[in-house]
């Protein structure tokens, strides 16, 4: 089993080493990294690499939904999991809120994930 030594000794070593000859002794270094892989486990970590815009919901909805639909209706929020979307109309809030939801959840969740996206909330406004 190889013995350890102290950090002085080798401190002193590599000083003697560089003043012989004359040329300071390469350090060790780690290996390189790419800078877009590092910064990407770093957002995840934080929790921020996986945030879903504004635009993102806004762009999904005009897309899954009707066109009488996303005329009479718009994504206002999106906080803790949960669209909160505003409907103009009593009717389609009616429509949306029961007989719609199920299905516009689990689009939802198909654009962006089971765990970025709670539920949806509609109200009148």
């Amino acid at each position: 089993m190889p013995r350890k030594v102290s950090s002085l000794k080798v401190h002193l070593k590599n000083k003697l080493l560089e003043e012989w000859r004359g040329l300071p002794v390469p350090r060790k270094t780690k290996p390189v990294k790419s800078l877009s892989n590092e910064l990407g486990s770093a957002l995840n970590l934080l929790g921020v690499g996986s945030s879903i815009t504004e635009s993102d919901i806004m762009s999904a909805w005009h897309e899954m939904m009707p066109k009488v639909i996303s005329e009479n209706t718009r994504p206002t929020a999106f906080q803790n999991g949960y669209i909160e979307i505003s409907v103009l109309q009593p009717s389609i809030l009616y429509t949306l809120d029961r007989q719609m939801k199920m299905d516009i959840i689990k689009k939802f969740q198909s654009v962006f994930g089971k765990s970025n996206l709670k539920g949806v909330n509609f109200r009148l406004g």
